[in-house]
C-alpha cells in the first residue's frame, strides 16, 4: 500500500465451538495482526465471555511485582531483550520467593522509619521537659495529687501567680529556646483554680512520654537507637541495591511476561460466547488477510474475512456515517519518515481511505525547521541528542522514533547551517561587493563597467569568526570566496552561499510566502482528492476548489498589485479572487446549511485565507530572531574574551580572573539559544502543519489499529 494513504482493512468474524475459544486466543496473539472489536453484550442468545481461571493467581503475582519494581526502581536502560525462555524458568522457580525476600525488606524500611519518626517526636518531647530535671514516672499519675506539665504564654507572668496560691502548689519552671515550660504540682480539690490560671496564661499541655528516668537519660538512650536505626536502613538500602543489580531486569522481564499472559487470560471478556460456541469480531489489514484466515482456520470451524468497501455516497455533502462499523486506521509500512507518525497521531489518524499526512509532513516538517534554525553547530548537536537517545534507549519503540525525528531535522538544520554559513551564531563565510551597488552577483559584477570605462571588480571581505570557526571556509569551493545567484520566475532569487541576516533578507522572507502558498495549495490538493473520491466531483469543487480558486486568485491579484511590471495579471486574479468567493458563499449556505448567513460569513472566512498565507513569514522571523540572539551573544560576550586573550600580557590581573567567567556567560547563551533553537522552530512548524495546513483536509476521526498480541519490551515474544 502507498505511504500517501492508510493500510485497506477487512472484516474477520470467526466462530468456533466454546472449548477451542483459548486455542483461538493464542493463535490471534501470536499472529499479532488482528484488531478485535469489542463485544457489546445487545445480541440475544450472546453474552460476554469470562477470564480464563489463571487470571486471578496472574493478577496477585503480577501486584506483587510492581509494588516490588516501584520499590527497586530497575534500571530500564536494556540495551538488548531478554530470552523469554530464561524469563519463563525465572517465573516458574525463583522469581517469587526473591520477590518476597525485596518486599520484607521494603516493609522493615517503612518500620524503621515509621519507629524512627516516633523517636523524632518523643525526642522533642523530651527536649523541652529537660531542663526541668524532674524524672518522667514523678512528672504524673498521682491519686491525690493534680499535675499540670505544658508551656505557657510568659513565665513572668506564669511565676507570680502560681506563687500567690501558697504552699498548696508546687511549681517548676524553665526556658527551652522560645518555649515557656511549666509543671505544676496541686491537691486534687486545688487543682480547678490551678487550671483557671493557667488558662489566663495560654496553658497548653504536653503529653508525657511512657518511660522512666530522667529526660536527659532517656535522650541518649534514643538517640543511640535512632543511629541503629539510620544503619539499619542504609545496610538495607545497600541489600536492595544489590538485588535491584542482580535481579531488576529479570524483574521487569517477568512482569512483561505475565503482563502478556494475563491479557490472554482476560480477551474472552472482548468475545461473544453462547453456551456452546464463541464468536469473535475485528479487522486485519488486507495485505496479510489469506495469512491470518490460513491461521485461524486450523482452530476455528469458521472464518469469514471480507474487504471492507466505503459506502457509496451522493453528491450531497453531509453524510451520516456510523462510526462504530468504519474500520480501524493502521499506517502503512515505512521506514525513513516513520517517526513522524507521533506528528499524525497527536491530530489523530485520518478517516478511512483519506490522505495520510505523514509522508508530507516528513518532506516539509524538516524543511521548514531547518529553514528557521539553519545553524551548523546546533544541526549537530540534535543529531548528538539523536545518537544519544537511540544508544540510552536501543530497544525502546517510542525512544527511537523520538531519536530518529531529531536525526532527521537535525540533518536539515545542519544542511540549512552549510547554505548559510553559520556556526553557534557566528556567520563565518566572506561577504562580497561589487564597485556597482545594485550587482550582486560575482560574473553580473566583472561583466559591468563603471562609468570611466573601466570593468567593475567583486571584492570579498573576511567575516568576523574566530579562528576555530573560520576554517569552515575550506568546505566550500574557492574558501568560499564565490556567489552564485539564480533569479527565477515571480521575482525568486536564490543565492549560494544564502546570507540571509546581512544580504539575502528580503528574498528569504519572499521564499516563505511562496512556500506558504505552496504548502496551503497542497494541503487543498490532498482535500479535494479525498472529497472527490468520496463524495464526487461537485462536492470537491465547491468544499476545495473554491478555496484553491480563492488562493490563486488573490495571489495572482497581489502579485500584479505589488510588481509593476506585472500590473495587467491584477485584474483578472481580482475577477478569479471574487468567483472564488461567491463559491465559498455557496458552500457556506447551500452544502453547510447555513441559508443566507453564510453569504456575509462566506467574505469573512474568505479574508481568512490571507493570515494562513502571511503566517508562513514566522519561518524567516523566527531564524533571524534565533541567530541575532546568538550572535549578539558571540559579539558582547566572545569578543571582549577574544580581546582579552589576544592582549593578555596587557591585561589587568582582574581581567585575568574575569576570563573563567565570561566564557561561562558565554556558554550559558549558547545553551539558552541551543534551547530555544530546539523548542521554538518545533513549535512554530508544528503550528504551521497541524493550523495551517492540516485543517485544509485533515479530519483526525480515525481509529487507531491497536492488534492483538505483543511487542517486546524486553523480553522477546514467544
Amino acid at each position: 500500500m502507498s505511504q500517501l494513504t492508510t493500510e485497506d482493512m477487512s472484516r474477520v468474524v470467526v466462530a468456533g465451538t466454546r472449548g477451542h475459544l483459548k486455542t483461538t486466543v493464542e493463535v490471534a496473539a501470536g499472529l499479532s495482526m488482528i484488531h478485535i472489536n469489542d463485544f457489546g453484550g445487545d445480541e440475544d442468545g450472546l453474552v460476554l465471555g469470562v477470564p480464563g481461571q489463571e487470571s486471578e493467581e496472574i493478577s496477585r503475582r503480577l501486584t506483587k511485582m510492581r509494588g516490588c519494581a516501584a520499590q527497586v526502581s530497575p534500571a530500564a536502560d536494556q540495551q538488548e531483550l531478554l530470552p523469554a525462555p530464561q524469563v519463563r524458568r525465572i517465573l516458574s522457580s525463583s522469581i517469587d520467593q526473591q520477590v518476597g525476600i525485596a518486599l520484607a525488606r521494603f516493609d522493615e524500611i517503612n518500620a524503621l522509619k515509621a519507629e524512627s519518626s516516633q523517636i523524632d517526636e518523643e525526642l522533642e518531647v523530651l527536649g523541652v521537659l529537660a531542663p526541668l530535671s524532674l524524672e518522667l514516672e514523678l512528672m504524673g499519675g498521682y491519686g491525690t495529687v493534680t499535675s499540670f506539665v505544658g508551656t505557657v504564654s510568659s513565665l513572668s507572668k506564669a511565676r507570680p501567680a502560681l506563687s500567690a496560691m501558697g504552699d498548696s502548689v508546687i511549681q517548676m519552671t524553665s526556658e527551652v529556646g522560645k518555649k515557656d515550660v511549666v509543671a505544676v504540682f496541686c491537691r486534687n480539690e486545688a487543682g480547678a483554680k490551678v487550671h483557671e490560671t493557667l488558662a489566663g496564661l495560654d496553658f497548653q499541655a504536653i503529653t508525657i512520654p511512657e518511660s522512666s528516668g530522667l529526660p536527659s537519660d532517656r535522650i541518649v538512650e534514643l538517640q543511640g537507637r535512632k543511629d541503629e536505626i539510620s544503619e539499619r536502613i542504609e545496610n538495607l538500602k545497600d541489600e536492595g541495591r544489590e538485588w535491584s543489580n542482580a535481579n531488576g531486569g529479570m524483574l521487569l522481564g517477568g512482569m512483561e511476561l505475565l503482563e502478556r499472559d494475563l491479557g490472554l487470560a482476560m480477551a474472552p471478556v472482548r468475545v461473544a460466547v453462547s453456551d456452546h460456541a464463541f464468536m469473535l469480531d475485528g479487522w486485519v489489514r488486507t495485505e496479510v488477510a489469506s495469512e491470518v484466515g490460513e491461521a485461524l482456520s486450523k482452530v476455528c470451524s469458521h472464518v469469514s474475512i471480507e474487504k471492507f468497501e466505503p459506502p457509496a455516497h451522493s453528491s450531497q455533502y453531509h453524510h451520516d456515517e456510523d462510526k462504530s462499523e468504519m474500520p480501524p486506521i493502521a499506517f502503512s509500512p515505512r521506514t525513513y519518515s516513520k517517526p513522524f507518525e507521533m506528528l499524525t497521531d497527536v491530530m489523530g489518524r485520518p478517516s478511512y481511505g483519506k490522505i495520510d499526512p505523514t509522508f508530507f509532513m516528513f518532506l516539509t516538517y524538516p524543511i521548514f525547521f531547518g529553514l528557521i534554525l539553519g545553524d551548523m553547530a546546533y544541526g549537530l548537536a540534535v543529531m548528538g541528542m539523536a545518537w544519544f537517545i537511540r544508544r540510552r534507549f536501543p530497544i525502546d519503540e517510542m525512544m527511537r522514533n523520538v531519536a530518529g525525528f531529531l536525526l532527521t531535522i537535525g540533518l536539515s538544520t545542519l544542511l540549512f547551517g552549510y547554505i548559510y554559513g553559520e556556526f553557534a551564531g557566528f556567520e563565518f563565510l566572506p561577504h562580497g561587493h561589487c564597485d556597482i551597488d545594485h550587482i550582486i552577483g560575482v560574473a553580473q559584477c566583472e561583466a559591468a563597467y563603471l562609468p570611466d570605462g573601466t570593468h567593475a571588480h567583486y571584492h570579498w571581505d573576511s567575516a568576523h569568526s574566530p579562528w576555530w570557526v573560520a576554517w569552515m571556509t575550506h568546505l566550500y569551493p574557492n574558501n568560499g570566496e564565490f556567489y552564485t545567484v539564480w533569479e527565477g520566475p515571480l521575482s525568486i532569487v536564490l543565492a549560494y552561499p544564502f546570507h540571509r541576516v546581512s544580504t539575502n533578507l528580503e528574498n528569504l522572507i519572499l521564499i516563505t510566502i511562496y512556500m506558504g502558498v505552496l504548502h496551503i495549495l497542497l494541503g487543498l490538493v490532498l482535500g479535494f482528492r479525498d472529497v472527490l473520491k468520496t463524495h464526487g466531483f461537485v462536492d470537491a469543487l465547491f468544499e476545495k476548489g473554491s478555496w484553491i480558486t480563492l488562493l490563486f486568485g488573490g495571489f495572482i491579484f497581489s502579485y500584479g498589485f505589488l510588481v509593476e511590471s506585472a500590473s495587467e495579471i491584477m485584474m483578472p486574479g481580482a475577477a478569479m479572487a471574487s468567483v472564488g468567493v461567491v463559491m465559498v458563499m455557496v458552500l457556506l449556505a447551500h452544502y453547510e446549511k447555513m441559508g443566507a448567513i453564510g453569504i456575509p460569513l462566506g467574505v469573512l472566512e474568505s479574508l481568512g485565507m490571507l493570515p494562513k498565507v502571511v503566517s508562513y513569514v514566522r519561518l524567516f522571523a523566527v531564524g533571524v530572531v534565533g541567530v541575532k540572539i546568538a550572535a549578539t551573544g558571540n559579539e558582547m560576550i566572545y569578543e571582549v574574551m577574544a580581546h582579552t586573550l589576544s592582549n593578555i600580557s596587557h591585561a589587568s590581573a582582574w581581567d585575568i580572573v574575569l576570563l573563567p567567567f565570561i566564557f561561562v556567560g558565554w556558554l550559558l547563551v549558547q545553551l539558552f539559544a541551543l534551547v530555544l533553537g530546539v523548542f521554538s522552530p518545533n513549535i512554530h512548524t508544528v503550528r504551521l502543519h497541524f493550523v495551517e495546513w492540516m485543517m485544509m483536509f485533515h479530519e483526525g476521526s480515525g481509529l487507531p489499529f491497536e492488534a492483538f498480541g505483543f511487542k517486546p519490551g524486553r523480553v522477546e515474544v514467544e
